[in-house]
């Protein structure tokens, strides 16, 4: 069985996909497929994490395991932020590229699962973790995401109440300082400084 978060989609059916995304009186046209994360429409999460977490000009900013793309998108053209995109899929990957073009903003894209290929530090790391790979590998990703953050920076992540999002931001509590930023319909946003 496939899932989105590995390497290879080619066995997937290509079906691409362009759609509008409108947030803070900006449109976006992003195009999406099968065999990536949330083909056809923005999810909720995502949307979610967007609308809370707004950055410093300049900052460096990682979108991990960044699907089409959405999540660096916006921040570059929105906060002014450099931005890195990360993901293991390489469909993912291909589209989010197109995706900066088409959106005229100026990203670095690397191909890594997880943290295999990333060895920069960031100001800010953000994703909407993959929840399907099980909660040890998630808490692993998320210390590595805390290994890589510089001095001071943080790391933002979306979960749903049901997908372990308390029992996160207790298991993040024990080590670092971590705050729930908001929470909309089940869904929370979690902040995770670095000492």
């Amino acid at each position: 069985m496939s899932h989105y978060y590995d390497a290879n989609q080619d066995h997937v059916k290509s079906a691409p996909r362009r759609i509008t995304f409108d947030h803070a009186a900006q449109s976006y046209t992003l195009i999406t497929d099968h065999g990536v994360f949330s083909h056809g429409h923005i999810d909720e999460a995502t949307e979610l994490l967007i609308d809370t977490v707004h950055l410093e000009a300049n900052q460096s900013t990682l979108d991990l395991g960044c699907g089409y793309g959405v999540i660096g998108i916006v921040l570059a053209k929105r906060d002014g932020v450099h931005v890195t995109l990360s993901d293991v899929n390489t469909r993912a990957l291909t589209l989010a590229k197109e995706n900066a073009h088409l959106n005229q903003v100026t990203l670095r894209i690397i191909e890594s699962e997880g943290f295999e290929h990333i060895h920069d530090y960031y100001d800010a790391i953000l994703t909407n973790p993959p929840i399907r790979i099980g909660k040890q590998a998630l808490y692993a990703l998320y210390a590595e995401a805390i290994e890589h953050l510089k001095p001071g920076g943080s790391l933002y992540l979306v979960l749903h109440k049901k997908h372990g999002a308390l029992s996160t931001l207790a298991h993040l509590s024990t080590k670092n300082k971590a705050t729930l930023l908001c929470r909309h319909k089940g869904f929370h946003v979690i902040r995770c400084d670095k000492d």
